[in-house]
This record gives C-alpha cells, sequence and structure tokens, in this order.
C-alpha cells in the first residue's frame, strides 16, 4: 500500500513540475512580445526627438530633418493595394477551381505546389522580379525602367497569393458539404450553389485570409527593396499619381532595411527608422487584430449595424445589374406554372429555364481557368527561371558553391546550416512545452487565450522588425559579436531567427496535438497513468509525424528569411567560421549583391545562390508532403502486419492449448476408476444391443460427458 502511495506522489510531482516548466517557457515568450515593443519604443525616442513633428508633416528630406512618413507610408500602402486587387479574385477563384473542380486525387498535388511558391524566399522573388519580370511590364506598359511600383505590386501579388489560396481553401473546406445537394435539388446549377452558397457561407474565412495577405504586403521588406531604389518622394508626388507609380519610390520597410547602415547616417537617423518600425509594427497590428476579430462568431453577431449596413451597401452595389437581369428575365421567360399554387415547380422551372444560367457558369468557369492558369504558369516560371539561369551559373569556372573561403556561397550555406542547428536545437523543446502547456494543461482558460494573443502577434509582425530587436537587444545591449556592440555575429543571428519561428512552431506543434483523439488519454488514465506519464509515453509518439513536419517546416522558414540575418549576422563574412563573427547566408548572399561594382558578376552569384536555396526548397516540400508520410504509412503497414501475424500465432497457440488441454482431459478419464465402472457396464449393454462389437473411446466419452 505504502508502494502504491508514492508511486502516486511521484506522478503527481512529475505532473505538477511539467506544468511549472511549460507555463514559465509560456510566459517567457509572452516576456519577448512586450520586450520588442518596449526596446523598440525606446530606441525612437532620439528620432522623434530630433525629428519632431516632421514625422507627420509632408515634407521629406532627411538632409534638412524632416522625414515625413505619410510619403514611404502612401507608396507601401500603393503597391499592397495593387497586390491585393489582382491577388484576391485570382487567389479565391483558384480555392474555388481546387475545392469543386478538381478531382480529389490532383488537388493535393496543385495544393503542394501553391505551397511551393510561399515557401520561395523573399529575395528570389526579388531577383525574379529585377531580372524577368519587371523587363516583361516594362515592355507590355511601355515604362522607361523595370523598377518601379508596378513590378513591386505584380511582384506582392504572387508573394501574397498563397496565403489567400490556402486560407480560402480552409474556409470552404469547413462549408457543409450537404449545402451544394440541398441548392441544386431546389433546380440550382453547381456553379451558382458555389458561388451563391458555399462562398457566402465561408466569406469571413475569406475576408480573414485577404486582410492577413494585405498585412503580408505591407510588412515585405528585401524583396520591395531589390525593386525600389529611390526616395526623392516629394518631387515625384508632384507630378501625380502615374509619376508616382512608375517610380522607384521605396516603401517603409524598404526605407529601414537601405539606410539602417548608411554612411554618415549617426545614431539619430537610425533612432528615426525605429520610430518607422513601430508605426508599421502598429499598422500591421491593426489589420490582424481586425482579421482576428472578424473570426469571432460572437462579435459578428454583437454588430448587427455592420450586418444591415453590409447588406445594404452590396444591394446598392448590385442593385443595376440585378435590375437588368429581373428585366431580361420578364422579357424573355414567362412562365405557365402558377406560382401560388406550386411554389417549389415554379421555382425548378424558373431557373431552369433562365437563359443566365449557362452565361453564368461559363462565365465564372472562365475566370476560374484564367485564375488557376496564371497561378501555376507563374510557379513554373520562377522555377524554371531560377533553376535554369542557376544551372548556368553553378556550371562557371568562377562559382563558389564548394569553396568555404570568405564570402563564397560554401560558406553561406554553412553558416545557413549553423543558424538552422541552433535554432532549431533551441526552438524544438521550447516549443514543444509550450505547445504542451496549451494544449494539455490550459484548455480554455483565460490563460491560453492571451498567449495565443501573443503568439498571434508575434507570428504576424514583419520579420523586419524582428531583426531591429536582434540588433537592439542582442548585439547593442548584450554585446553578443567580436565586434562589440558595432559588430555582427552568427549567434545574434540564430537567437533572433529563433524568435521569428517560434510562433509558427509552436503553433504547428499544437495543431498535431491536438489531432490526437481524447480517447487515448481517457484510457490512459483509467488504467491510472499520470498526466506527465500519458503526454509523454502516448501522445508525443503519436503526434511524432505532425512534430517532424513542424520541424521541417521551421527549417523552410529559417531559408526563406533574409531581414533579421541581415541586420544581426551582416552581409559580409569573415576570415573564419564562428559563431560570434558576422557571415553571410544563401539569402543574405544574395541580397549582398545589389551592391556590388561588377554587375555581371553579382547577377551570377545571385543565381548561384538561388540554385541551391531553390534545391534546398524543393526538398523540403518533397520531405514534408512526401518522405515523411511515407515513413509513418510504411511503419503503420509494418505495425498492422505484425499485429495480425502475433493474431494468428496467438490463435494458433490456442487450438495448440485447446488440443493438449483436450488430451489431457481425455487420459484423465480414461484412467480414472469410475470411468473403469462406467466403461465395463455400458459395454455390456453394448455388446448386447450390437452383437459383440467393442464400444469406440470416443463414444463412451460421450456417454460419459
Amino acid at each position: 500500500m505504502a508502494k502504491q502511495v508514492n508511486l502516486l506522489k511521484k506522478k503527481q510531482h512529475s505532473d505538477k513540475v511539467s506544468k511549472i516548466i511549460s507555463l514559465s517557457l509560456s510566459w517567457l515568450f509572452a516576456l519577448v512580445f512586450f520586450l520588442l515593443i518596449i526596446f523598440i519604443i525606446n530606441a525612437s525616442v532620439k528620432g522623434f526627438s530630433v525629428y519632431g513633428w516632421s514625422i507627420l508633416g509632408g515634407t521629406f528630406n532627411m538632409a534638412d530633418k524632416k522625414a515625413s512618413i505619410w510619403l514611404p507610408l502612401s507608396v507601401t500602402i500603393l503597391i499592397s493595394l495593387i497586390a491585393i486587387v489582382i491577388a484576391a479574385p485570382v487567389g479565391i477563384k483558384t480555392a474555388m477551381f481546387i475545392k469543386y473542380r478538381l478531382p480529389s486525387k490532383y488537388q493535393k498535388v496543385v495544393r503542394i505546389s501553391i505551397e511551393l511558391l510561399a515557401d520561395i524566399p523573399s529575395v528570389i522573388f526579388g531577383l525574379f522580379a529585377c531580372e524577368m519580370l519587371g523587363n516583361v511590364l516594362k515592355y507590355v506598359l511601355h515604362i522607361s525602367t523595370s523598377y518601379n511600383l508596378i513590378t513591386t505590386g505584380v511582384m506582392l501579388t504572387f508573394m501574397v497569393l498563397p496565403t489567400i489560396v490556402s486560407l480560402s481553401l480552409n474556409a470552404l473546406d469547413g462549408v457543409d458539404k450537404t449545402l451544394i445537394s440541398a441548392s441544386m435539388v431546389l433546380g440550382n446549377t453547381k456553379t451558382r450553389s458555389i458561388y451563391k452558397i458555399c462562398k457566402r457561407d465561408a466569406r469571413n474565412g475569406i475576408t480573414v485570409g485577404v486582410i492577413i495577405a494585405f498585412a503580408r504586403a505591407i510588412g515585405e521588406t528585401m524583396a520591395v527593396s531589390m525593386v525600389l531604389q529611390s526616395q526623392g518622394y516629394n518631387p515625384i508626388f508632384d507630378d501625380g499619381f502615374w509619376a508616382i507609380a512608375t517610380s522607384g519610390l521605396r516603401s517603409l520597410g524598404a526605407l529601414i532595411a537601405a539606410n539602417m547602415f548608411a554612411e554618415g547616417g549617426g545614431p539619430a537617423l537610425q533612432s528615426l527608422l525605429f520610430a518607422f518600425g513601430l508605426f508599421m509594427f502598429i499598422f500591421v497590428m491593426i489589420l490582424n487584430g481586425a482579421a482576428m476579430y472578424i473570426t469571432k462568431k460572437r462579435n459578428r453577431s454583437r454588430w448587427e449595424w455592420w450586418n444591415k449596413f453590409e447588406k445594404k451597401f452590396g444591394n446598392f452595389i448590385y442593385f443595376i445589374p440585378t435590375q437588368i437581369k429581373i428585366g431580361w428575365e420578364k422579357l424573355t421567360y414567362h412562365s405557365k406554372i402558377n406560382s401560388k399554387t406550386s411554389l417549389s415547380k415554379y421555382l425548378s422551372t424558373r431557373i431552369q429555364k433562365n437563359k443566365f444560367t449557362h452565361s453564368y457558369t461559363i462565365y465564372k468557369f472562365f475566370w476560374e481557368i484564367v485564375s488557376i492558369t496564371l497561378t501555376l504558369t507563374f510557379l513554373l516560371w520562377i522555377v524554371i527561371d531560377i533553376l535554369g539561369y542557376g544551372g548556368v551559373a553553378i556550371t562557371q569556372s568562377s562559382q563558389t558553391i564548394f569553396s568555404f573561403a570568405n564570402n563564397s556561397t560554401g560558406q553561406a550555406f554553412i553558416n545557413t546550416l549553423l543558424i538552422i542547428i541552433i535554432a532549431i536545437g533551441v526552438g524544438l523543446p521550447i516549443s514543444l512545452m509550450i505547445a504542451i502547456y496549451l494544449n494539455e494543461f490550459a484548455k480554455g482558460t483565460k490563460i491560453k487565450k492571451i498567449l495565443l494573443f501573443f503568439i498571434d502577434s508575434l507570428g504576424a509582425t514583419p520579420s523586419i522588425l524582428f531583426g531591429m530587436f536582434g540588433l537592439i537587444f542582442f548585439i547593442q545591449t548584450m554585446g553578443m559579436s567580436a565586434g562589440g556592440t558595432a559588430g555582427k555575429s552568427l549567434i545574434a543571428g540564430s537567437l533572433t531567427i529563433l524568435i521569428v519561428i517560434l510562433p509558427v512552431f509552436i503553433r504547428t506543434i499544437q495543431q498535431a496535438l491536438q489531432s490526437i483523439p481524447k480517447d487515448l488519454r481517457v484510457n490512459s488514465y483509467a488504467l491510472g497513468a499520470g498526466k506527465w506519464e500519458t503526454i509523454r509515453k502516448i501522445i508525443l509518439p503519436a503526434a511524432r509525424q505532425g512534430i517532424m513536419t513542424a520541424v521541417v517546416l521551421s527549417i523552410g522558414r529559417i531559408l526563406a528569411e533574409t531581414a533579421p540575418l541581415y541586420l544581426t549576422s551582416g552581409l559580409a563574412s569573415s576570415n573564419s567560421i564562428s559563431l560570434i563573427n558576422s557571415g553571410q547566408t544563401l539569402t543574405t548572399r544574395i541580397y549582398a549583391q545589389i551592391y556590388t561594382a561588377d554587375i555581371h558578376v553579382g547577377e551570377s552569384i545571385m543565381y548561384e545562390c538561388a540554385f541551391v536555396t531553390m534545391i534546398l526548397v524543393l526538398l523540403i516540400i518533397l520531405v514534408v508532403h512526401v518522405a515523411i508520410p511515407a515513413y509513418y504509412n510504411y511503419k503503420r503497414r509494418k505495425m498492422i502486419e505484425f499485429s495480425r501475424k502475433k493474431l494468428q500465432e496467438h490463435e494458433v497457440s490456442e487450438k495448440t492449448l485447446f488440443s493438449s488441454t483436450k488430451a489431457l482431459v481425455v487420459n484423465n478419464i480414461a484412467s480414472s476408476k469410475k470411468y473403469q465402472n462406467f466403461k465395463k457396464q455400458k459395454s455390456t449393454n453394448f455388446v448386447k444391443r450390437k452383437g459383440g462389437a467393442p464400444p469406440t473411446l470416443k463414444w463412451v466419452i460421450s456417454l460419459y460427458n
């Protein structure tokens, strides 16, 4: 009894310790959110004092200590609007086509292709826009330069397109499938059912996807800074809209990246850029707050005035098209069926005879085909361009893939590998413990909601802000570099990128834990296991596939990041690879070539690094969607075969045991005195009846039984 009590106390102690550790790590992560805000505000104080009210004015001239935030912010909003105006309809139509037109066996392939587009690093998009996309748009639109806002807006279109497609598909996946069949029973076509019923039911999720994509476009920095390289805002703004659209004016993020280490800038300019980053953070938080607000049904039902306004606004917009449709239908269709006596038959016949039915279907289907073709064509275009020109670059004698000297692609690859090992090695246990607390210990509590708010807010923060925080905290405050507070280091970049990947890391592992059935937990508790024992021995082994996927996706995120590493690890490598020295990664090496004097050499190095990075991204996609599922499917098949074999062996052993037991019973019966007397009596009677034939043992035992 005492042993059982001690065992129970030990389980309770382990449960308590694991909960305290996971809760402490969760609040430590929340502290990072506050530290990021506090340090950026503190770093921007001097900028506000030096530049004063000119930040809110209308003039931008840093030499005169005048830096209006509205001009670069206007450019940021303009290129983001160009991206959303194109990406929203294309993304939604693409999602509708994938969900309702494609057979299920092809849906996975197309979804993986869309994810590939999302995983391509932003600097590769910038390289593609500078070398290919900009020249095409320059020729088509007859623009004087390919480095302009239109090129940037189109580039951002395909950068945010996967976000809209993925979130729209998630929203459509949550729509009840019976709505389509119910609508078609009433006489509607499949296309009308999809757009009038399913799309309307999923509109909140689709709206959230568009808002998040808009926030992503606002926060994009490195790809935009590769295309836009001008800061003469006032003269161009005076020339009108077309002059602005065809100019190379920098966005807010590009302005921060380009001037953070500008020569002769000084502490005041750097502080001003932190102030700009603070404005960007507030703007993006407002957009993401709106997205979170829309997703809550309670909030949607609370604002009845908004629902009424939305309905009236929609009726106003579609008033003229609706009246034209009604008038045309009245002229072309006259029903002989009385709507008062047979309403369902009247409606069914009216819909089937409607002249607009087929034209509506053809119109919607046409734009779905155009959208999916445009998306996949761009993906194919950028992949072929990078692999084609990159393949040429790596065959030249000047290639440095297999060289590990200073400022070589081989050294950049090693630096990238070091950052991945440190970030994943530290981030995996932290993310795992936080996800365990959120999913296993803090179910439905206010603490969970608060922590999820911090996680989602950090996940939506532009990556340039993480880089700014890493620059202040790890380098200028902690001095984590060989050059002290003025240097750069791989360890600072690793810790900064760790903060970048933690939100996605935590959320992905949490989803993996959520997918485990509750019955496993209940059965484990019923057998006497503690909470931590259940998590350690039951839940985590069952969630291994999801955890491995989270690790691989985080590696892909590290490969794609440039801005945080540019500000903390630097654009140049040191003579020796060391964690306290600066070092290029594959993506920062691409970005560093925009400052090189020899354009042709810089272009070759860009494509060389882009080729290696693209191959790594393709490998990650294959590992996540092919290798990991195949491995665990193989293990499941082996486990099923093993269980089946053991079951068969158990059945055979049971039969053998039954036969031997039966034989033993027979022998015992045959040797007993009671049986001998019984046999003698029955044999005498049997001989009398059968004419002297001896009785069989089986017959005697059957009588005996």
